[in-house]
């Protein structure tokens, strides 16, 4: 190697270093405040079940890997996250399952999904959460759509899952 050629690499390494430590420093000033937006548009996704409840992140894994998140709605019931793999298989559905003190399902929403237009996307239609899944107690299975088979059967093993982590946090 010339000369010229050793100081180009060393000129290199050193503005990569630099570069690296700037990357560094910047990610430590900005992840407390990407964290801290998470968790506020969490409890806005929470609050459009139970509104004005006191939230709290239960500790609870789920040996399928279907429950993302737990949380307990003081005096109001269990939110549980879960996801769940429709007729999309790149994009995950993500739903939120409140459930009353009693175990009984009164919401669903649905946070992430990519499902057809006018078949999956069916499951996730207003009038079609209220008859398939509210009202739904612990055991209670739901019904299928026709049309939307693999959405239908994510759904359902959410719904299932969510139902077995009320009963477990309970």
């Amino acid at each position: 190697m010339n000369k010229k050629t050793i100081k180009l690499v060393l000129f290199l390494g050193i503005v990569s270093m630099i570069s690296g430590l700037a990357i560094g420093a910047v990610n430590d000033i900005v992840s407390p405040i990407i964290a801290e937006n998470d968790i506020k548009a969490e409890k806005a996704n929470l609050e459009l079940i139970f509104p004005g409840a006191e939230f709290s992140l239960v500790d609870y894994t789920d040996e399928n890997g279907v429950v993302l998140a737990v949380y307990k709605a003081a005096g109001k019931g269990v939110i549980v996250k879960a996801t769940g793999i429709g007729y999309s298989t790149s994009d995950p559905i993500i739903a939120l399952f409140g459930f009353d003190t009693t175990g009984k399902c009164v919401d669903v929403k649905p946070l992430a999904q990519q499902e057809t237009n006018g078949f999956g996307s069916k499951c996730f239609e207003e009038g079609n959460i209220k008859t398939l899944y509210v009202g739904k107690g612990l055991g209670d299975s739901a019904d299928m759509i026709a049309g939307a088979t693999l959405t239908s059967s994510a759904m359902r093993d959410m719904l299932a899952a969510a139902q077995t982590a009320f009963q477990e946090v309970q």
